[in-house]
């Protein structure tokens, strides 16, 4: 449920990896090492911003 998700806004990132340490259910990556079984949230994030 997105209501229950934190986005990362595309256009704002600056690909520095500070959000990585801090976040407390160690969920965020760099697009390119994402995991599989969390790849579709990749497109999620992407839906979010182009609403």
């Amino acid at each position: 449920d997105a209501d229950n998700m934190y986005f990362i806004h595309p256009d704002e990132c600056i690909d520095c990896g500070a959000c990585e340490s801090v976040c407390p259910v160690s969920a965020i990556f760099p697009e390119d090492a994402v995991p599989d079984k969390w790849k579709n949230y990749i497109e999620m994030n992407k839906v979010y911003f182009n609403k």
